[in-house]
């Protein structure tokens, strides 16, 4: 329960200071990765390289949950299958096994070559990479996703609930974790691309459909929680650390600021004060309604004893 401190018949409490943005996204934020399968075929002299297991190649990609249902945003170049994406991830391993046998003296140009004339595909002509997509240790369908190109970000959906969410926003960026772009307040900006750039999360919207970016009563406990651990509000802070980890387990770093504030002195409110609160409460509104009806009963009664005398009517 959360303790509240009842002084002098107001409800106060610290204020809150300002909480390092990292704290605020750390929970939400995921590993994505995504392993390829497939071969390289050059569409002008018809070789096949890859061997007879063709390629594997494993690539990741930041990554935050954007929604407690298990909505996660990622950028595309994992996904896409692409010369940007998937494609492009197995040119570079047959570039590699090209330049161990001295048929490549320019990366760089071969790469383009490539990208050109060859084409990635599965085990037959024209069949689809083989892609398993990760998020963490859970498989992952792909909802939608923009093109490294036009955008460069994807929209993934594991089959888990309740999970640690971040906000999405737009704005200047404050500062940078595990590849994630996050403003003052700890909200989503962007994902770092392979090019150096960011990768905008706000366009998220345009490719979720019936759900959108949403934060969970546990992700805004939590939020609570570190701006009264921050104001040194520990007793307070370890309640609110003590709900989330109830609802949502999997925010790791709630329990850790819980332990935190213990350290720091703070402890449990219990059910006591929370009835020794209540009693308050509604002794004051007794109090208050007591009074009030006195004030009425003294008012009418003051009202008729100055009420004028009103000329009888009858003869």
């Amino acid at each position: 329960m959360i303790r509240v401190l009842f002084v002098t018949a107001l409800l106060t409490f610290p204020t809150p200071t300002a909480v390092d943005p990292v704290d605020i996204a750390e929970p939400a934020i995921v590993s994505v990765s995504v392993t390829w399968h497939g071969w390289v075929r050059d569409k002008q002299t018809g070789e096949v390289f890859g061997g007879a297991k063709g390629y594997e190649v494993r690539v990741s990609c930041p990554g935050a949950v954007i929604n407690p249902a298990g909505y996660v945003v990622t950028t595309s170049n994992c996904i896409h299958s692409g010369p940007d994406g998937g494609s492009g991830a197995l040119f570079d391993a047959a570039i590699k096994d090209l330049a161990k046998v001295g048929r490549i003296d320019d990366p760089t140009a071969a790469r383009k070559m490539l990208a050109e004339r060859a084409v990635a595909e599965g085990p037959a002509q024209d069949r689809s990479l083989g892609r398993v997509v990760k998020v963490d240790r859970d498989n992952a369908t792909v909802v939608d996703l923009l093109a490294p190109a036009d955008g460069d970000i994807a929209v993934l959906w594991i089959p888990r609930s309740g999970l640690p969410s971040v906000e999405v926003a737009t704005g200047p960026v404050h500062t940078m974790r595990d590849g994630l772009a996050l403003d003052a307040q700890g909200r989503l900006l962007g994902l770092s691309r392979h090019n150096g750039r960011i990768a905008q999360a706000h366009v998220v919207n345009g490719l979720m459909r019936d759900i959108k970016p949403a934060l969970g009563t546990h992700d805004r406990n939590y939020r609570t929680g570190l701006e009264r651990y921050y104001a040194g509000a520990y007793d307070s802070a370890v309640d609110y650390f003590a709900a989330v980890v109830a609802d949502c387990p999997t925010n790791v770093q709630a329990a850790k600021f819980r332990d935190k504030a213990i350290a720091k002195g703070g402890a449990p409110s219990s059910g006591h004060d929370l009835m020794t609160l209540l009693a308050y409460i509604l002794g004051g509104v007794t109090l208050i309604a007591a009074g009030l009806g006195v004030w009425l009963v003294r008012r009418r009664a003051a009202a008729e004893r100055h009420a004028p005398l009103q000329p009888s009517l009858t003869p």
